[in-house]
């Protein structure tokens, strides 16, 4: 009877886990690429020292975030009869900076991936005990900040606890009406974590492809058992033969290949590893290009080149047979390789039948308006390519208007680069109708293409009825105060924009004034660029005073816009009232030490500001021993730039006293 008891408790484990198992695989699933993020996505949070916390004032408490591996089916050797359950990285963890803000932000997530990590425990060993009341303390302090933000999605993971007597229907039903994981942004999630700049966040785990092209991120344990050293080790030789690099926790190699016995011996030890995802390789030989045939098929970004003298436009003709051949490749990188026109011409063959590749970089390219209009004829039919970039290409009016044409009924590209182009008033124009039908594409780069005024103002039409843009790039154009008031009455109606690029134009103090009285009204735009414009003084009092309003905006960047002391005051005030800047640049300025000691004053009560730059600005001693003493009682700055003023031994030893207590970085 106990022997039967046993094995029924042990199957019930063997569920548990593997239903634990399923479910984190749908959130992967419904995650946006793991190639496509530097980090692992699993993680939870747990207090640093168990024994010393307290639940009273958990405030008080230091965190850190912990990633899992993601070991399974998948890291299992063909013979093992062992399972490989999820499991913390062998690692100390990531001291959290800012425990309330991390959990207001990724709350929702913790919540159940701590709920699911109790879970698998629960019927575990005593010496469990421990974690399982770490993981509680946690679930309560985040709970608790979510509910202090009002965020209603924490009732439906804690007000009752599921675990206590769950069967495994119970944990099917309870997982099943877990919503709202899909859109998880982790990009961030490292500005919340305290590490050296050498150090990088993965947790000592290693990315792998599984055998239907999953990506996951694994111990170094289960690392070793899917893949055969012998391979790994005979790769490891050839890439340092070539003086290449191995990163094989990103599994990224950067190599050149000078021969073409050198590319054979590459491309036949590279390809039984599996856990190389990104390829980046220059070819002396244009014929070797056909080699990368004889890479994985897991590759997932490829980025080569053709070593200058090489003749490499000869054998750019055999793009299409290397994207048909590597069908998982989902990035291909050409940049500075003049392809020219008959180079895209061959891409856009193979994009019209791929349906893969979901990034395509041609910077620099020589494509002209011929490849640009090759590659628009591929968009009109291609459905899975997100992101092209065509920046300095000679790309003139004929080829904007063809890639402007195929915008009208492509609905899959999100992101177009034409920085550096040739663009004029035709093609420009064409863009603007093509933005007023097309609704997928959500970033555009037109700097440096001299648009003027009458581009602004044919732009801020389109504005007004556009509602997928959310990044437009204007910098480095002829745009004056008419433009700038164009699309500032684009901005009073626009719903969607979030980020404006206008540096280096040449708007001055009515411009400003008008985009201040757009961001009084708008509500949705978080980055606002006017870098090395002329807005002065009276713009930025302009802006100080939307400040004051305005619910939104994030990143203010007013770097050489020669603004003065009085300028820096009336930011000053506006930021002592403010609640969302997070980010104010006004380096390359005359604010001076007047200037710095109203700032200093701001920092003494502002609470959301983490970033200041101050870069070239004048300030003397007394400004950065104002700055220095705000240091002391403000707790938010996390950045402060300092560098090349006129700061002596007085202003720097203050500065140098406070940073041995201060959370800020100061650069000086």
């Amino acid at each position: 009877m106990q022997i039967q008891e046993f094995l029924e408790l042990q199957k019930q484990m063997n569920d548990r886990l593997i239903l634990i198992q399923s479910k984190i695989e749908a959130i992967l699933t419904q995650q946006l690429e793991l190639g496509e993020h530097p980090t692992p996505w699993l993680f939870i949070v747990l207090p640093e020292n168990p024994a010393k916390y307290d639940p009273g004032n958990w405030f008080r408490t230091k965190f850190r975030l912990h990633f899992i591996c993601e070991c399974g089916e998948h890291t299992k050797a063909g013979n093992s009869k062992l399972p490989h359950h999820l499991h913390l990285a062998k690692h100390e963890g990531y001291l959290i900076c800012e425990p309330a803000k991390l959990f207001k932000k990724y709350g929702p997530f913790l919540l159940l991936m701590l709920e699911l990590f109790k879970f698998g425990l629960a019927d575990s060993v005593k010496q469990n005990s421990e974690v399982i009341t770490a993981i509680d303390y946690s679930l309560e302090c985040i709970n608790r900040q979510l509910v202090k933000a009002q965020v209603s999605s924490s009732g439906d993971f804690i007000e009752t606890d599921p675990r206590a007597a769950m069967t495994y229907q119970d944990l099917t039903n309870y997982l099943s009406d877990v919503k709202g994981l899909e859109s998880v942004e982790l990009r961030q999630l490292g500005s919340f974590l305290k590490t050296s700049k050498k150090e990088n966040l993965l947790g000592n785990l290693y990315q792998m492809t599984t055998s239907d092209g999953h990506i996951k991120w694994v111990c170094h344990d289960h690392y070793r058992v899917n893949y055969q050293e012998t391979h790994v080790q005979r790769l490891r030789d050839v890439v340092k033969l070539a003086q290449g690099e191995f990163d094989e926790q990103l599994g990224r190699i950067t190599i050149t290949l000078t021969s073409s016995l050198a590319a054979t011996d590459f491309y036949h030890a590279i390809r039984p590893v599996k856990s190389v995802l990104e390829l980046n390789v220059d070819l002396v030989l244009p014929e070797d290009l056909i080699k990368i045939s004889d890479t994985p098929s897991h590759l997932r970004k490829l980025s080569f080149g053709m070593v200058p003298g090489s003749n490499g436009v000869k054998g750019f003709g055999l793009l299409p047979e290397v994207i048909k051949i590597n069908p998982g490749l989902t990035t291909l990188d050409l940049q500075r390789n003049s392809i020219g026109d008959r180079g895209a011409q061959a891409l856009s063959e193979a994009l019209k039948t791929n349906s893969a590749l979901t990034t395509l970089f041609l910077y620099n390219n020589s494509i002209g308006d011929n490849g640009a209009q090759a590659l628009s004829e591929a968009l009109k039919t291609n459905s899975t390519l997100t992101t092209l970039s065509l920046e300095s290409n000679s790309v003139g009016d004929n080829g904007a208007q063809a890639l402007a044409e195929a915008l009208k009924t492509n609905s899959t590209l999100t992101t177009l680069n034409l920085e550096s182009n040739s663009i004029w008033f035709k093609g420009l124009l064409a863009f603007y109708e093509a933005m007023t039908t097309n609704s997928t594409l959500t970033i555009l780069h037109l700097q440096r293409n001299e648009i003027s005024d009458n581009i602004a103002l044919a732009l801020s039409e389109a504005l007004k009825t556009n509602s997928s843009l959310t990044t437009l790039d204007l910098q480095g154009n002829l745009i004056g105060d008419d433009g700038a008031q164009a699309l500032s009455e684009a901005l009073k109606t626009n719903s969607t924009l979030a980020t404006l690029y206008l540096g280096t134009n040449s708007i001055e103090g009515n411009g400003a004034q008008a985009l201040a009285e757009a961001l009084k009204i708008n509500s949705t735009l978080t980055t606002l660029d006017l870098w090395r414009n002329s807005i002065g003084d009276n713009g930025a009092q302009a802006l100080a005073e939307a400040l004051k309003t305005n619910s939104t905006l994030t990143t203010l960047d007013l770097w050489g816009n020669s603004i003065g002391d009085n300028g820096a005051q009336v930011l000053s005030d506006a930021l002592k009232t403010d609640s969302t800047l997070a980010t104010l640049y006004l380096g390359t300025n005359s604010i001076g030490d007047n200037g710095a000691q109203a700032l200093a004053e701001a920092l003494k009560i502002n609470s959301n500001l983490t970033t200041l730059d101050l870069w070239s600005n004048s300030i003397g001693d007394s400004g950065a021993q104002a700055l220095a003493e705000a240091l002391k009682t403000n707790s938010t700055l996390t950045t402060l730039d300092l560098w090349s003023n006129s700061i002596g031994d007085n202003g720097a030893q203050a500065l140098h006293q406070v940073s041995q207590t201060s959370r800020c970085h100061i650069i000086r």
